[in-house]
């Protein structure tokens, strides 16, 4: 009969032990949302962003068709209404994303909790446009790690928030500066053709452009 040595027979044992429990660690680990506040590029381009949906200023609607950006939306449902059309009529595209059920701060929320959040809104944003880029901002920028595990429970691929936002004239940024693949912010409010225009003026300034922000991403 081959005798094993037990010093040798121990190392077996303990080396199954460790590799089923590293095994059922990452078994267990929850799937994840990308998460992004800008793009890695050089190209000379940023990504234009609008969030809620509360107002359809109609300057603001000129403005995009004069300058034929193409724009990523985060809409609340209940602003929709029947306007679906006006919205994804917008510039040379409006790729819808969705931005919660109710609008609700999800930082430290529980992940069920979260889940119910951005899976109904996700359903209902489809239910009026047919279909979502798979994009979702959290409102107020608000996130935790239960985030972004229930936006992939939802079917989200990314949780997109923004390093530039623009408010009337007012340009917001992390260093004071516009830089290539920065993700931009605005809203659907009555100033929002008066930030387009200010925008337009500081991105011809550094020579960039806007770009579709789903021509960026996986």
């Amino acid at each position: 009969m081959l005798m094993i040595p037990r010093v040798f027979l121990a190392t077996i044992v303990f080396g199954s032990i460790i590799s089923v429990s590293s095994t059922s660690i990452f078994a267990t680990e929850p799937p994840q949302a990308k998460l992004l506040y800008k793009i890695d590029t050089t190209d000379k381009v940023v990504f234009l962003t609008v969030d809620d949906g509360s107002d359809r200023p109609i300057d603001a609607a000129a403005e995009l068709e004069r300058l034929q950006w193409p724009i990523s939306s985060f809409i609340l449902p209940s602003k929709v209404g029947t306007y679906a059309t006006w919205f994804s009529s917008l510039g040379s595209r409006n790729d819808i994303g969705t931005h919660s059920a109710r609008h609700t701060a999800l930082k430290g929320l529980s992940f069920e909790k979260q889940k119910k959040e951005i899976c109904e809104g996700e359903r209902r944003i489809k239910e009026k446009f047919g279909s979502t880029t798979g994009y979702f901002r959290p409102p107020y920028g608000s996130w935790d790690k239960r985030t972004l595990q229930a936006a992939a429970a939802c079917g989200i691929s990314h949780v997109v928030l923004w390093t530039v936002s623009l408010n009337g004239r007012t340009i917001t940024t992390w260093d004071g500066k516009i830089h290539p693949g920065n993700i931009v912010l605005v809203h659907y409010i009555r100033s929002m053709a008066q930030s387009i225009k200010q925008l337009e003026k500081r991105l011809k300034l550094q020579g960039l452009t806007v770009a579709r922000l789903s021509d960026y991403l996986d």
